[in-house]
């Protein structure tokens, strides 16, 4: 396992976390606004849907961001692909405390950690001002090794496919002459 492969692909993994919970902000931001011209959601029933948004979303969009990376270049090393998103982590968790959490850079670990520190009470104001620090920096955590994950699975399936794509193509060939 190279150093430099592993720095590189901390650098790519650390901007597909923050474009993947920026992505997803956006989307949330408009269905949330289109729900509510509809219908009044009360904060505990808003707060889940986020959580589901920002779970869902971010972590597809890194599952397709490995997926086509690793289908692109035709091969994954698991334990670059690792070491690349754990070392990633060490500036994502700096930029998310630095923005306390905010989605935009951490995704859903501000709301699920409201969520399991303060239950169906939740409000605004107890999701910033009551939820400990150290219950952000585990669900970052948690969602980190979530998202390494989906990212470095995708990655190799990408790879795979890529290989078994090149082989039918060979198999139709016909022989130089």
């Amino acid at each position: 396992m190279k150093i430099r492969h592993a720095a590189l692909n901390a650098l790519i993994d650390f901007l597909y976390m923050l474009g993947s919970c920026f992505a997803v902000m956006l989307v949330e931001a408009l269905l949330v606004f289109i729900i509510n011209k509809f219908v009044f959601i009360p904060y505990p029933v808003l707060t889940v849907m986020r959580i589901i948004i920002y779970s869902v979303g971010v972590t597809a969009i890194m599952g397709l961001l490995g997926y086509s990376e690793g289908y692109r270049e035709g091969h994954c090393s698991i334990g670059e692909s690792v070491l690349g998103g754990t070392l990633a982590l060490i500036p994502h968790v700096i930029f998310a405390m630095l923005f306390k959490f905010q989605a935009f850079v951490s995704g859903a670990v501000r709301f699920t950690a409201g969520l399991i520190h303060n239950g169906r009470s939740i409000t605004y104001e107890k999701l910033i001002n009551e939820t400990p620090y150290s219950l952000f920096l585990l669900v970052f955590f948690v969602y980190g090794a979530v998202y390494i994950t989906s990212l470095t699975v995708m990655r190799y399936l990408g790879a795979q496919n890529r290989v078994i794509d090149l082989a039918e193509m060979r198999k139709n060939q016909k022989p130089a002459s």
